[in-house]
């Protein structure tokens, strides 16, 4: 079965939202609620193949059954994705030499002339350096042999596991493009053995991803020197390398895959280029890495550390991987832009680690600096990965949150409290346990919480009651407080206090920016500089997430915290959205350092699908209404 990209989305948005009703689906896809009804319909048999089912309840509701195994269906669903027209032609186009006449297209991909020249108008203004047409002569591919090899891996990779290469390519082969009729099996075999031999490589291992990618290139450069006239790539990626310093000796190896797959001397330099770039689970000199990107590692850290606060230098595991990261992003540029750039996941990722991914913007901007470089989307997913490891890293070495238990059971139930709450928070450090009597006497408390078993209050610390059964809410009171250190209150009281933009005129995203930049600057709450800061940021990657926006600026431009949020009367193109609220929080330095995890917090709660849904509801309440609707909304996640 062919699933189209909005299927596979629509399975992706129940996923993270398995209350939503089917009307609110709907909404969130910008499709009809009948359409919803049917896709999960057609879908429905092949769910069943993953232990997966939907029923439809009154209301439009929806319930979902097996939802622990949704993220295995997914990962399937990729190889079951429409390959569409248009790729059908990419990819005959890659696999012809020379001029192609548009009949031999329909011909070969078994549909109509007309269909074809439709398609075809499209293709020709959307890929202006890789096709080209000439009256009486057809429609060829005038891209380079690196680009050509880039746009054939980035067209299969959907389709290829690297469990079998060989059952994949006979798969794709019969449900989607007829690759088999231009693939050898020897070159199936021999790139599938090279492929075998990589992976034994004790010195170095690539992800799975970069092995499937380099199987993808080892298979069109036989093809490419079976069929084509005038292959050259050597020349080329001397280029790349030029200048680049060689940390890894790859030379044995790549010496080795050619000679399998029966390739020309010429190749050697493109598949050196080729091991540099790919992506590494592991490698053994990583320190040379790190030695090589020293100045730019130092840049990003420092950087990170003015505008967020937060020390990484230390982090010697998050500098290897960076080091190697960033080395290989450079070297690779916009060479293998098109085939590297892949932002899947990118908009679940900056939703679900929002600090890493401010920190990878901010890495972003130092490579834009200092090698001229545009970071791709795709890059900085990986970017903010790798940074929030080093959060959670942090997290898990840094300061433990100290907690008293106050008792009035007895020392077994005290202990009990005790040793659960430390197994299940692990940044908690429980100092000591103590009668409800005790803890009364005490003038000072050396502690950031308190546990207690009986309803007492003290002004100088937090207090959440418990019981020895420790019950649901009570844990879910303990894990807020010891993530955001009280950020719900404090958020609370921004929201409460945040001030209020109307436009009514049909704005740009330039102009919202500017005018939210010049109420908070003659408020005296940011400086002129804070708007510079907010325009920089939205170039390194958009700050929407669905219709709302979250546009922020440098901390060292904002002389008093201050939440604004803007409501726009008509939606806003912002990046991927059209936009109708914008929530700007400008947070001083100092409280910035003071509630790390608020930014974060605020965030999360604005990515949630449900959060999104319910200020659609809201978005028509007169201002007064709508800032106290949405208080109560974003300070109760």
């Amino acid at each position: 079965m062919k699933l189209t990209r909005r299927q596979i989305n629509l399975i992706r948005i129940i996923q993270q939202n398995p209350h939503s009703s089917l009307k609110e689906i709907s909404e969130l896809l910008e499709i009809s609620l009948q359409t919803v009804k049917a896709d999960l319909q057609n879908m429905q048999d092949i769910m069943k193949d993953y232990n997966v089912g939907i029923e439809f309840l009154p209301g439009n509701a929806l319930r979902i059954w097996g939802e622990e195994n949704i993220n295995y269906m997914l990962n399937a669903f990729q190889t079951m994705q429409e390959f569409s027209l248009e790729k059908q032609i990419m990819l005959y186009l890659l696999c012809r030499d020379g001029f192609v006449v548009l009949q031999d297209i329909a011909d070969g991909l078994y549909i109509s002339k007309s269909l074809v020249e439709k398609v075809m108008s499209v293709m020709l203004e959307k890929y202006p350096d890789e096709l080209s047409s000439m009256r009486r002569h057809g429609v060829r591919n005038i891209a380079t042999q690196v680009e050509r090899r880039s746009r054939f891996a980035k067209l299969l990779r959907p389709y290829i596991t690297g469990i079998d290469f060989e059952a994949e390519l006979e798969k794709f082969h019969d449900n989607h493009f007829p690759l088999l009729d231009y693939l050898e099996a020897k070159e199936i075999e021999r790139a599938a053995a090279a492929i075998d031999y990589v992976r034994q490589l004790e010195e170095i291992s690539f992800t799975d991803e970069a092995v499937n990618q380099l199987f993808l290139h080892l298979v069109y450069a036989q093809l490419s020197y079976r069929l084509f006239s005038n292959v050259t790539v050597g020349f080329l990626v001397e280029d790349m390398l030029e200048g680049m310093p060689q940390v890894v000796d790859y030379r044995g190896a790549v010496d080795k895959i050619c000679r399998m797959t029966a390739l020309p001397e010429a190749e050697k330099s493109y598949f050196a280029y080729l091991f540099l770039m790919l992506r590494k689970q592991k490698i053994d000199n990583r320190g040379k890495f790190v030695d090589v990107m020293h100045n730019v590692l130092e840049k990003v850290f420092v950087r990170i550390k003015q505008r967020l606060t937060v020390d990484l230098s230390d982090d010697k595991e998050l500098a290897n991987g960076l080091a190697v990261h960033i080395y290989s992003t450079v070297v690779r540029r916009d060479k293998l832009g098109r085939e590297m750039g892949d932002a899947t996941g990118i908009t679940d990722v900056r939703n679900q680690y929002p600090l890493g991914f401010e920190m990878a913007a901010i890495a972003a901007e130092v490579i834009a600096e200092t090698f001229s470089y545009h970071v791709p989307p795709g890059e900085m997913m990986y970017l903010a990965l790798h940074f929030q490891a080093g959060i959670e890293r942090m997290k898990s070495t840094g300061r433990k949150v100290r907690t008293l238990v106050v008792c009035h059971y007895g020392l077994a139930a005290a202990s009990l409290i005790a040793v659960r709450v430390e197994q299940m928070f692990p940044a908690v450090e429980i100092v000591d346990s103590i009668s409800v009597q005790y803890f009364l006497q005490m003038k000072e408390i050396d502690a950031e919480l308190v546990l207690s078993t009986e309803n007492i209050k003290r002004p100088d610390v937090s207090v959440i009651y418990v019981t020895p059964m420790l019950a649901d809410g009570e844990l879910k009171q303990i894990g807020r407080f010891v993530e955001a250190k009280c950020t719900e209150s404090m958020l609370a009281m921004f929201l409460q206090n945040a001030k209020i933009l109307t436009l009514n005129d049909k704005e740009s995203k330039e102009a919202v920016l500017e005018k939210a930049a010049r109420f908070l600057e003659k408020d005296g709450c940011v400086t002129q500089d804070f708007l510079t800061s907010l325009q920089a940021r939205e170039k390194v990657s958009t700050t929407d997430i669905g219709d709302i926006a979250i546009p922020h600026g440098d901390p060292d431009y904002v002389q008093r915290t201050q939440m604004l949020i803007v409501r726009m009367k008509k939606p806003v193109p912002w990046g991927q959205s059209a936009v109708k609220i914008v929530f700007m929080f400008a947070i001083s330095r100092q409280q910035f350092e003071k509630n790390l995890q608020m930014f974060s917090s605020f965030y999360k709660a604005l990515a949630r699908v449900n959060t999104r849904a319910e200020l659609r509801k809201i978005q028509d309440q007169n201002d007064e209404a709508f800032q106290k609707s949405v208080t109560y909304l974003l300070s109760k996640q």
